[in-house]
């Protein structure tokens, strides 16, 4: 489905008059957002320009990234010690100050998701080009890289096993399917727990969320009435957001714009 959605960087000193008096705080998805999406998903290296705007920024407000990844691998990837990170879709959350959080129900699916991990590499280990990912709180299935008539077979592997533990349940999002906790918990929560951690309220505070796929629909949905929520390119869904950027290039862009305005 091709969102048209006014441009953010067109648009951005609509989005500083939105802002008014409240003070931005920013959060960013990984994948597709920051980085471009590529086919090997360990080559989603963090471009300079990128790195350095985030860095910069996050001297002056709140940046968190909450990212479908492992906590531990985004903030390797990242490596800025002033960010906030959410892996795992915001099962588990880190930032300055020692703060850690991993949310509690979602420890006891771990068996489940351990044992679903098993029979995956079992079921798909003659299914050619597909990439088994686990993380610590889901296990993501990549298919970008396997022959289009063996995309069926790999999609019916993935519910067979999700339809054996009704402890996980379905996520999807660009050539990608996930088991995932069966818990009320995603990007949207992660960010309002974020909020509400830092004591940033929606009063004092107007939240950006930049995000390109599914998964990031809960996070664009938590804030839409009173923030801001910008898509990058394009999914198949209908979408929460109020604005869009073509691309990474454009995201970076934008960063760099706030980073000037906010240093004024």
């Amino acid at each position: 489905m091709e969102q048209k959605l006014p441009n953010a960087l067109q648009n951005i000193n609509e989005i500083y008059e939105l802002s008014g008096d409240k003070k931005a705080v920013l959060f960013l998805d990984y994948d597709g957002t920051l980085t471009p999406i590529v086919s090997d998903p360990e080559e989603a290296k963090l471009p300079g320009k990128t790195r350095s705007a985030l860095e910069q920024l996050s001297k002056i407000i709140n940046v968190a990234v909450i990212s479908g990844r492992d906590r531990k691998d985004i903030l390797s990837f990242i490596d800025i010690n002033t960010l906030f990170y959410a892996g795992s879709h915001g099962f588990d959350i880190s930032g300055p100050d020692g703060m850690e959080m991993q949310y509690e129900e979602g420890k006891k699916t771990l068996p489940s998701l351990d044992k679903a991990e098993e029979k995956l590499k079992e079921k798909l280990k003659n299914i050619k080009g597909s990439q088994l990912e686990r993380k610590k709180y889901a296990i993501a299935v990549h298919y970008r890289n396997v022959q289009e008539e063996k995309v069926d077979e790999l999609k019916s592997i993935v519910e067979e096993v999700l339809q054996s533990d009704e402890k996980l349940k379905k996520g999807s999002g660009k050539k990608i399917l996930e088991l995932k906790p069966n818990l009320n918990w995603h990007k949207g929560k992660a960010l309002q727990w974020l909020m509400k951690e830092l004591e940033l309220s929606k009063e004092e505070y107007m939240p950006i969320f930049i995000g390109d796929d599914i998964t990031d629909e809960d996070a664009l949905k938590a804030i839409k009435d009173y923030g801001v929520g910008i898509l990058v390119g394009s999914h198949d869904q209908e979408t929460h957001a109020t604005y869009q950027l073509k691309d990474t290039t454009e995201v970076v862009e934008f960063l760099q714009k706030l980073q000037q305005r906010l240093t004024k």
